[in-house]
């Protein structure tokens, strides 16, 4: 018997990783074509890629895998998937390597390329991007799962358990691609909306953690102090990766203004030496 649940729960690992590694070869493939048709690829963007999928596989994979009865470990598993991995996956610009790896055709050989550009700018993506539905989806399934009777839940039903945490997974995707990530987006919120946006979820993780800790919730987390440590990982560890997503926001605001400012300096300069040049003519 214990020989059968230990290859189930094998069998569960290796199908948890083969989106993971999946999305490592279709990353890895995309930057090759673009390499190799003389287009150049940051490796910064390719670590962050490597980085972000690393997260997810130690995340998937014992020792915290194989320790799903122990609530530290869940929230190790819960900091690696929704915050941590979505965050590197962010940096990496898939969109923007996908947009420049695929063919630029007419016919069946662009519809990859054209289909992902409608989807961009979709009525689905400018909802799911506006920052108060972001905020929603980021804080209400923390908040449903760890203050309600669905972390029970989880335990008894796989699939719930599936759904949930791709849920969220997702929702932290989002969350880090609207604040941080250099693909394009047709309707990027400005910079002062996506600090608001980071300060109301930080806080918002901080006083869920509190909650917890001091509640011991979830109920049917286990022992009283394994809720409590596990709440001070979250509050701590929410902190640190927060505090990375400020960094990595004020960086993209850095970036871009220097952009703009280089390109105001550049068009001012050719506007003054126009009529010089006109006059000497």
């Amino acid at each position: 018997m214990h020989e059968h649940a230990g290859s189930d729960a094998a069998s569960g690992w290796v199908l948890a990783l083969l989106p993971v590694s999946v999305a490592a070869l279709l990353y890895l493939l995309a930057r090759g074509r673009l390499v190799s048709g003389g287009g150049t690829w940051p490796a910064g963007r390719l670590w962050a890629a490597l980085g972000g999928l690393t997260c997810l596989a130690v995340a998937l994979t014992p020792p915290l895998a194989g320790r799903t009865g122990y609530f530290p470990a869940h929230i190790a598993q819960h900091l690696l998937t929704v915050m941590l991995a979505p965050l590197l996956l962010a940096l990496s610009a898939p969109v923007t390597l996908a947009l420049r790896s695929l063919p630029v055709a007419p016919g069946p050989a662009g519809a990859p390329r054209r289909l992902l550009l409608e989807f961009l700018h979709s009525r689905l993506v400018r909802v799911l991007t506006t920052p108060l539905v972001v905020a929603v989806l980021e804080v209400g399934s923390l908040y449903g799962l760890y203050l309600t009777p669905l972390f029970g839940a989880l335990h008894q039903h796989p699939w719930a358990h599936l759904l949930i945490h791709t849920h969220m997974f997702l929702s932290g995707c989002l969350l880090s691609w609207l604040l941080i990530s250099p693909d394009p987006m047709p309707h990027r919120p400005s910079i002062t909306v996506r600090v608001v946006l980071l300060i109301v979820v930080a806080g918002s993780h901080n006083v869920l953690a509190k909650l917890m800790y001091a509640h011991a919730l979830p109920a049917a987390a286990g022992p009283v102090e394994e809720v409590r440590l596990g709440a001070q990982w979250m509050y701590y560890g929410g902190d640190l990766i927060d505090v990375l997503l400020a960094v990595a926001l004020l960086g993209t605001w850095y970036r871009r203004s220097g952009r703009a400012l280089r390109h105001e300096q550049r068009r001012t300069a050719a506007l003054g030496t126009a009529p010089s040049a006109s006059r000497r003519s």
